[in-house]
């Protein structure tokens, strides 16, 4: 049987990863917020680790999502509102309730995949209208050997993707990714995460790996890939999560 909370669970496991990596960025503890928030750490770490059952009602998730995105100097309120509350867990089997015996399973699926429909749908509008609330810097990893430099604070200058140098070797696996909306991404290259963070629509990134490439989205529709210059195709649907390795044989899909 589906989980209907699985959903659920991946929009606050996305949320928590995002407010991790910022609070980690600006070099704060769990301890030290829980002190200017007045929300205990275990509450935030649950956050932060996407365990919805160690949450109190979603009402009140909602709430401690935006104090911590608050005490975090990112928009607070915008990443409460990208929390899509579930119904309150129910702790008995479904085939105990009445209900289950007095409709046919027809009707459930159909209202469970419409209610998934909606989310996904309104979702994708926040996404799109949200302001940025990200204090990761944009990375540029063209390939595994080198680094750029990031520009200096007085620079006019944006920093610019670069193409990979032509007389550098081809390495076997070459994904070409380019935004069309905001999306979280996390990228994966032979083991080792290369960049984590929300990039914007219009960036362009190169990634390259020599065994596995995993790239995981928090807007797949936003995020159109290019595999060893192929034809680009998006990643998913709009608003929803997907991961996706690819190898020097083939894409390999995980499940989302």
């Amino acid at each position: 049987m589906v989980d209907p909370n699985a959903v659920y669970r991946e929009q606050l496991f996305e949320l928590g990863a995002l407010l991790r990596s910022a609070r980690q960025q600006q070099g704060k503890t769990l301890e030290a917020l829980a002190e200017k928030t007045l929300i205990r750490a275990s509450l935030m770490a649950a956050i932060e680790q996407g365990d919805l059952e160690a949450l109190p009602e979603p009402v009140y998730i909602r709430g401690l999502i935006r104090r911590y995105g608050d005490a975090l100097q990112l928009d607070g309120e915008t990443l409460a509102s990208q929390f899509f509350a579930p119904p309150r867990i129910q702790r008995r089997s479904w085939k105990e309730t009445p209900a289950a015996q007095l409709r046919p399973l027809h009707l459930y699926g159909a209202y469970f995949m419409l209610l998934v429909a909606a989310i996904s749908g309104l979702s994708y509008v926040l996404r799109q209208t949200a302001p940025e609330v990200t204090v990761l810097p944009p990375l540029n990893p063209l390939d595994g050997t080198t680094t750029q430099p990031a520009p200096s604070a007085g620079s006019d200058s944006l920093p610019a993707t670069a193409a990979p140098a032509p007389a550098e070797p081809q390495s076997p696996i070459q994904v070409r990714m380019t935004l069309t909306a905001q999306s979280w991404l996390r990228i994966t290259s032979d083991g080792k995460t290369e960049f984590e963070g929300i990039l914007q629509p219009g960036d362009t990134r190169m990634w390259t790996a020599d065994e596995a490439l995993t790239i995981r989205a928090g807007n797949a529709g936003g995020v159109m890939v290019s595999y060893n210059d192929r034809q680009a195709e998006a990643l998913g649907q709009p608003g929803m999560v997907r991961e996706i390795t690819f190898s020097p044989a083939e894409a390999i899909s995980l499940a989302w």
